[in-house]
């Protein structure tokens, strides 16, 4: 007779239970969980809850682990920003199930493995790379094995948290192909993770992270403290192998490559690419993080002939002082619009990157990095805030330059809206001036209007919505106190309507009137 085996339920929790955030919800890459899955179903019976995908209330969600009746619970949490959301999940289900043993993995947790424990609802946290980690635990704890000895923090007898080193898988080869029919892949590559320019080349599609590691060290990032400076990759025919399965099974058509710096590595990248285009895979693709200063003749060729479409670029910076000494990222900013050009010169789509409010950054500085995005080429320019995250060179600054907007303990996260100010500027003028200007450089005339409205597939009514949706959205954060400059102004007014540039005197101008041109539709 064969004994039952235990059931592992690995978790995505709903974003929205924390907030419900157009610009920042997305829908995560399912193939996480189902490596996992596949890591440990020696082991355990799987079954994958994506209560983000599915848009799932709490109670949905619970009342699904309930049926279950798992023995273990695996919450996998990406950012600090939605951290709530693990506390809620873990609490929920420890109402309902007192006897489980949830674990948590991501990189939030990898991060603040600490805040993470603190939760006693919470029993283990994996540190790092999880697959072995979580297979090695979960022998353990059916008697079957040692405890892990690196990549997991818990409490001992005694209640004390042991914390253990960063679990680092060097070998991506010896992982097994995700197990995708835990999930239903025919929604997940029907729907685009989110409204924006990062949308699927064809449909349908799938997302795949390929490598790990970054070596280049930019004071903002946190891939270094997640994953290594060390690029590890597999072997471009595994890589291969799970692009024609998908395509052949699932019939996907296109694919997204989310690493973080899959280029870095020239020769694998190289490689990789010739293996596409000599077995003949017939996909297109889009690189979500695209190093350019790694571009080369032969690579942009390759890429070509292999099924690129679009690149996203990450500039950061438009000043290279602040490239150099805040940024930290080996850019020339000259090679830049060259670069740029010789891709679009190609057929290829370009997406930049930028970021201001960096702790130290000027006000004069902040400006020239709106105009080079203006200037560099690319169609379509994010902005983002500066966020200081902990275990980054930014956090240190930050705290060196007493610049943190809010206190360094409070572990409040969000990427909309700035947490840092200076002597120049404030939080909320970064906040305003990152809106206002994301929509003028990007939807100033109806021929970029168009444009964008192509790039992310969607008419340009919807493309108006969602530039309104942005500049209430920080209106709404600002709301119309807080700032002591803006206390004397007409009360009738909007937040941005209030403002004044930092740059010019400080006046009750409106937003219209000062250094920032603007166009409000």
């Amino acid at each position: 007779m064969v004994s039952k085996r235990n059931t592992l339920v690995l978790a995505y929790p709903n974003q929205r239970w924390h907030k419900d955030d157009f610009q920042t919800n997305w829908n995560l890459n399912p193939s996480t969980l189902c490596l996992l899955a596949a890591a440990v179903d020696e082991l355990v019976d799987v079954e994958i809850i994506d209560a983000q995908f599915y848009d799932m209330s709490l109670e949905e969600f619970v009342d699904r682990v309930q049926a279950i009746n798992p023995r273990y619970v695996g919450i996998s949490i990406l950012t600090t920003e939605y951290k709530e959301t693990l506390h809620l999940s873990a609490a929920a289900i420890k109402e309902r199930l007192q006897d489980v043993v949830i674990i948590a993995g991501g990189v939030h947790v990898t991060i603040e493995h600490l805040d993470v424990m603190s939760d006693e609802n919470i029993d283990y946290g994996v540190i790092g790379d999880g697959e072995y980690v979580l297979r090695d635990l979960i022998a353990h704890l059916q008697g079957e094995g040692d405890l892990p000895s690196t990549g997991l923090t818990y409490r001992d007898p005694g209640g004390g948290l042991v914390v253990q080193e960063r679990a680092v898988i060097d070998d991506l080869d010896a992982l097994p192909m995700p197990n995708y029919e835990l999930v239903r892949m025919e929604d997940y590559i029907s729907v685009a993770p989110r409204i924006g320019p990062n949308r699927p080349p064809d449909m349908p599609y799938a997302r795949l992270v390929i490598t790990r590691g970054c070596p280049v060290g930019c004071s903002f990032c946190q891939v270094e403290s997640i994953s290594g400076k060390r690029v590890r990759s597999p072997s471009v025919g595994k890589v291969v192998d799970e692009l024609v399965y998908l395509r052949d099974k699932h019939g996907i058509r296109s694919f997204m490559i989310d690493d973080d710096n899959i280029v870095i590595k020239k020769k694998f990248f190289k490689q990789l690419l010739q293996e596409i285009i000599d077995r003949e895979l017939g996909l297109s693709f889009h690189i979500h993080a695209f190093a350019i200063f790694s571009l080369d003749d032969e690579m942009l060729d390759l890429m070509v002939r292999a099924g690129c479409r679009a690149i996203n670029v990450a500039i950061e910076a438009g000043t290279q002082r602040v490239m150099d000494e805040i940024v930290m990222k080996p850019i020339k900013l000259e090679t830049v619009p060259p670069l740029i050009k010789k891709v679009r010169d190609a057929g290829l789509s370009v997406i930049a990157n930028f970021i201001i409010g960096f702790p130290g950054e000027s006000w004069s500085e902040i400006r020239e990095t709106i105009a080079f995005a203006e200037q560099c080429g690319a169609q379509y320019s994010k902005f983002f805030v500066a966020v200081p995250l902990k275990g980054t060179k930014m956090w240190d600054m930050a705290l060196e330059l007493e610049a943190m907007n809010l206190p360094s303990t409070t572990g409040i996260l969000d990427w909309r809206y700035s947490q840092i100010t200076s002597d120049e500027w404030t939080a909320e003028d970064v906040s305003i001036l990152r809106a206002y200007e994301w929509d003028r450089v990007n939807f100033a005339t109806a021929e970029k209007r168009r444009t964008v409205a192509a790039m992310w597939g969607v008419s340009e009514a919807e493309i108006q919505r969602v530039r309104k949706s942005t500049r209430d959205a920080v209106i709404a954060a600002i709301g119309s106190g807080g700032d002591p400059d803006l206390e004397d102004v007409d009360n009738g007014a909007t937040p941005a309507q209030r403002w004044s540039d930092p740059g010019s005197a400080r006046t009750s101008d409106t937003l219209a009137s000062a250094a920032v041109p603007v166009s409000i539709r």
